[in-house]
């Protein structure tokens, strides 16, 4: 009995481990909201941008998605077409943990800023340390690392009028 016990406590440790390492992350755009799984995340382009972390004073490589594609994905406008009410819009962000931050719909804009905010599963060639993933936000111009949100579980678009 105690052998049993033992083996569905391992099985149940191994069936959450394996939870929380895999990307599961919410778009809530205007259009549409979509929950991206590890299979989906593993199929859209990726790229790397160099960035300082302010706490620690090292600057990494980070391998993501851009967040502007994640939020084309769900219905944001972009270029010429951010414009009028559009504007009148902020992101919010959440991790796992229920640490929140916001941005204005135009600081993620390209068209209007120039460095590219990462979703981030990588740093250094590696996946994400426990602690900051599976996914991680990555704001390179910002001068403290605070809106890097770190265990990232939803995007949300929200207008204001």
């Amino acid at each position: 009995m105690k052998t049993r016990f033992a083996i569905l406590m391992v099985l149940i440790a191994a069936l959450c481990a394996a939870q929380q390492a895999t990307p599961t992350l919410t778009v809530a755009g205007p259009a549409k909201t979509l929950t991206i799984t590890a299979q989906d995340w593993s199929a859209m382009p990726k790229t790397t941008v160099k960035a300082t972390n302010a706490h620690d004073k090292t600057t990494s490589t980070y391998s993501g998605v851009l967040l502007r594609d994640l939020l084309h994905q769900a219905g944001v406008p972009t270029g010429e077409e951010m414009r009028g009410k559009q504007l009148a819009a902020y992101v919010r962000m959440t991790a796992s943990d229920d640490y929140v931050v916001v941005f204005s719909i135009a600081e993620l804009e390209p068209s209007i800023r120039d460095e590219d905010v990462l979703v981030a599963d990588q740093v250094d060639g590696k996946p994400l340390p426990e602690k900051q993933g599976p996914l991680r936000l990555v704001v390179p111009g910002d001068k403290r690392p605070a809106r890097w949100v770190r265990m990232l579980t939803k995007i949300e678009v929200i207008n204001v009028k």
